[in-house]
């Protein structure tokens, strides 16, 4: 497990994919492009094509990690058959920029040595970083699904009950950023971010409580946008 500073200055702990896991997710990869290809040959076997028609339907195929883990959400099919994904080094997700980046320096990454220098930078680098992800500022890492218990799902509830009228000194940005800790606690990779999170309120407010830190929060989220509905 690694620890992350996010952008608003939170810890939060991020657990690395191994090298064996991200190698593995590259064959897979790699066996699914094979099939699709040869599909595609024998399919085309007996269809009089131009070589610039030629060109153009093979293009998709080379944009293949490109496109998946854009639309994947950090994740090609051989990632998500490991239970990894690509993620910025915040744990946020990447913008199409980063996940361009990364598939621009898979030429040096991968196929220059046979792979060995992407496998050179992820061991030496703290990180595990292939030079692609040192230049788009990506990490990747595994995936966890985690039970966050019954905790509440939509804060904002007409019948709510305001717990702390303390909320009152928050605002609108502050929400945000708790509510974006929780989503990332749901995804398996920000318990001690919560955590941290939780304590930092309890503290500034002096608030006592004997709510799990996830619960406090929600707690926090949904006494605020009740206040916030009344008031407007």
């Amino acid at each position: 497990m690694s620890k992350f500073v996010t952008n608003q200055n939170i810890e939060i702990d991020l657990e690395l994919a191994s090298l064996g896991e991200r190698i593995l997710a590259f064959f897979i990869d790699a066996i699914i492009i094979s099939f699709i290809l040869i599909a595609f040959s024998i399919a085309i076997a007996n269809v009089n094509l131009e070589s610039w028609m030629l060109i153009i339907m093979v293009i998709p195929f080379m944009f293949y990690s490109f496109l998946f883990e854009y639309l994947g959400n950090g994740q090609s099919l051989g990632k998500r058959a490991m239970n990894i994904k690509v993620v910025k080094l915040d744990g946020t997700t990447p913008t199409v920029g980063s996940y361009l980046l990364r598939w621009l320096f898979r030429l040096i990454d991968i196929y220059v040595l046979y792979g060995g220098v992407s496998v050179i930078s992820i061991i030496v680098t703290e990180n595990g970083q292939r030079i692609g992800d040192l230049a788009a500022g990506t990490i990747v890492i595994k995936v966890a699904s985690v039970d966050v218990g019954n905790v509440l799902k939509s804060p904002a509830q007409p019948n709510h009950v305001v717990t702390f009228p303390i909320v009152k000194q928050l605002n609108d940005k502050q929400i945000e950023l708790m509510k974006k800790a929780l989503e990332m606690r749901k995804q398996g990779f920000n318990k001690e971010g919560v955590s941290s999170l939780a304590e930092k309120l309890k503290e500034k407010f002096q608030i006592e409580t004997e709510l799990p830190d996830v619960k406090f929060l929600y707690t926090i989220i949904a006494d605020y946008e009740h206040i916030a509905n009344q008031e407007f």
